[in-house]
């Protein structure tokens, strides 16, 4: 895979988990902390240590802290963007139970290096915490932090996006449980029913 060579692979976990009631760095998974299924995945994938960023000491990680408080995703695009040389950044999350690696070896084989983001859509949703981001949106980025203008999806306006098909997704993930993320009490119990489901 040529294209994982321009491609940092980062993992946010700067969330505060408010709605969740806990450290989403701490979620487990059959026994297993869902950062570590997903930092080991992204190694593999990338052959290159992930970088997390967020405001946390995490034994056993290398944490950058967010040069900018408090600004969410965005933020801590912009801290990798600091903090890295690759072409992209490939951005994800630290409470994404169910990612799938192959998907991620697909988006990775096919990345149109001349586009700013490439990114899944599914009908009219999209997964910007799945989605790869090209350095050229440094100051994009930077004047959107300024403008306090945190939603990621708003760094699509004016972009050359590449977007990865609902079609093409369910050829290695066909319940879409790549995107599922545990944001809530009730995420946390369906946590567990996927899990069990996974199982099987």
């Amino acid at each position: 895979m040529q294209n994982r060579k321009s491609v940092v692979p980062v993992i946010l976990v700067g969330g505060k988990g408010r709605r969740l009631g806990k450290d989403k760095t701490k979620l487990s998974i059959n026994g297993k902390r869902i950062l570590e299924r997903t930092f080991f995945i992204l190694e593999r994938v990338f052959a290159i240590e992930p970088l997390l960023v967020g405001d946390k000491r995490i034994n056993g990680f290398n944490t950058i802290n967010d040069v900018v408080k408090d600004a969410g995703p965005l933020g801590g695009l912009y801290t990798a963007f600091l903090n890295t040389k690759g072409q992209f950044v490939f951005l994800t999350a630290c409470d994404m139970p169910f990612i799938n690696e192959q998907l991620l070896v697909y988006m990775c084989s096919n990345l149109d290096k001349s586009v700013e983001i490439y990114i899944p859509r599914i009908g009219s949703y999209i997964e910007p915490l799945f989605a790869f981001y090209n350095r050229r949106l440094f100051t994009k980025v930077k004047q959107n932090l300024e403008l306090k203008k945190f939603p990621l999806r708003l760094l699509l306006r004016d972009s050359k996006v590449q977007y990865l098909k609902e079609s093409e997704i369910v050829r290695f993930d066909r319940e879409l449980t790549t995107f599922f993320n545990v944001n809530t009490k009730e995420d946390e119990v369906k946590l567990d029913l996927l899990a069990k489901l996974h199982n099987k």
